[in-house]
Formats: structure tokens, C-alpha cells, sequence
């Protein structure tokens, strides 16, 4: 993952955000795949410390997580689309590896 004065300096956007958690999950369920769960923990802690330490304060300035719909509201309603369908397939994986991992555990 990108250290925080790295990804501070180059500039946080919104774009950026969905893409720290694609990969997460991407890294994530690739875990769960290849039989290494403890490392979902380590994904999960390790984005959640980062967004706790670097994010807070952006996402603060902006109004919170509801802030995001105005980076993907268009009136071009294919494009609305196209940001929102990303958005939610991004989270949807990420819930997607925690079941799997959580599923495994039992």
C-alpha cells in the first residue's frame, strides 16, 4: 500500500479512495483464495489504520463519506451509472472477501 506522505502529496481524490479499497479487496479475496486468512486481517487493520491516521482529516473537509456523490452525480445518466455501478461492485467485493474469510473460519 501507498505510505501516507506519498499518497497525501500527489493529492486525494475521491477516485483514489475507491481505488485503495478495490485493491483491498482485490488482495483480499486472493487471500481467501489461496488459503491465507490471517492476511485478510492484516488487509483489513492495515486500511482501516490508514484511513484513520490519513483520511479522517480529507474526509472531514468534505463532509464525510456523503461527500462522494457529488464526485459521481451526473446528469449524464450512463456515466452516473458506469461511477455508481464501480462504487458498489468496489464495496460489494471487499464485503465479499470478510464473508468468505469469516465463512472459512468456522
Amino acid at each position: 500500500m501507498l505510505s501516507a506522505p506519498v499518497f497525501c502529496c500527489v493529492g486525494i481524490t475521491w477516485g483514489k479512495v475507491v481505488a485503495l479499497y478495490a485493491v483491498a479487496g482485490g488482495l483480499a479475496i486472493d487471500c481467501v483464495k489461496q488459503g491465507q486468512h490471517s492476511m485478510v486481517h492484516t488487509i483489513v487493520d492495515c486500511l482501516g489504520e490508514f484511513v484513520r491516521k490519513t483520511l479522517v482529516t480529507w474526509l472531514r473537509r468534505r463532509g464525510g463519506w456523503a461527500d462522494i456523490t457529488k464526485s459521481v452525480v451526473n446528469n449524464d445518466s450512463s456515466i452516473r451509472d458506469h461511477w455508481l455501478v464501480s462504487v458498489l461492485c468496489t464495496c460489494g467485493h471487499f464485503l465479499k472477501a470478510i464473508f468468505f474469510f469469516l465463512l472459512r473460519e468456522r
